[in-house]
């Protein structure tokens, strides 16, 4: 599907590649994310999106990852969940981030089922109408910080462990974009009516949801 995709920087190394799994439960079709950050000095990075339930508090996200289709490229996204500018939820769902000490290896895979459904915690319904689509690129977006540019160590949710809720982040982290192009285009459910998705620089940024 895709090769192993690379991006150094003199604090790190990012490798990712999207390949077919073995099917899942009923015979679906998936592919697996899987990434490796190796760390040259200590670093966080925002790959925990989580999700609150009642009684229970934070969990991990269900997806693992956001979605969201722009163009031809399939953007996979670590970072903030976007929502239109005449919007204020109740929860932007922040990120939370892990520890990679320096001379550590950070490795995690995510399962994602086909077609890809778009989706981010602020846009929830995947059963919304949809168009599929084929691309023929992916790009995966995390955001990073190095220790060293912090005042304090971060520090994990209240009355939480880091082990299970990740790190918070006292200020933006910086942004990794790493594109790849598919040796076999994926199959994509492109939503039909409004949806806020990730703008990378330069981008316009999400437009106002159309009133109900």
């Amino acid at each position: 599907m895709s090769k192993t995709t690379t991006e150094e920087n003199p604090s790190y190394i990012l490798r990712w590649s999207l390949t077919p799994s073995p099917s899942g439960p009923g015979g679906s079709e998936r592919l697996v994310l899987r990434y490796s950050v190796q760390a040259f000095e200590e670093l966080y990075v925002s790959d925990r999106l989580w999700d609150h339930r009642r009684k229970v508090g934070q969990v991990p996200d269900p997806f693992g990852v956001y979605r969201f289709v722009v163009g031809d490229t399939l953007r996979l996204v670590f970072e903030q969940a976007p929502h239109p500018p005449n919007i204020v939820p109740n929860n932007v769902f922040p990120p939370r981030f892990s520890r990679v000490a320096a001379g550590e290896t950070l490795e995690r895979s995510v399962d994602i089922a086909l077609p890809v459904e778009e989706y981010s915690a602020l846009a929830r319904d995947v059963s919304e109408p949809s168009e599929v689509e084929q691309v023929e690129q992916v790009e995966l977006v995390l955001g990073y910080c190095l220790r060293s540019e912090l005042d304090a160590d971060p520090v994990p949710p209240p009355n939480q462990s880091a082990e299970q809720a990740g790190y918070l982040l006292p200020k933006a982290p910086k942004r990794i974009v790493s594109r790849c192009k598919l040796e076999t285009p994926i199959a994509v459910k492109h939503r039909s009516g409004y949806m806020a998705r990730y703008p990378l620089h330069g981008e316009p940024a999400p437009g106002p949801a159309p009133l109900p």
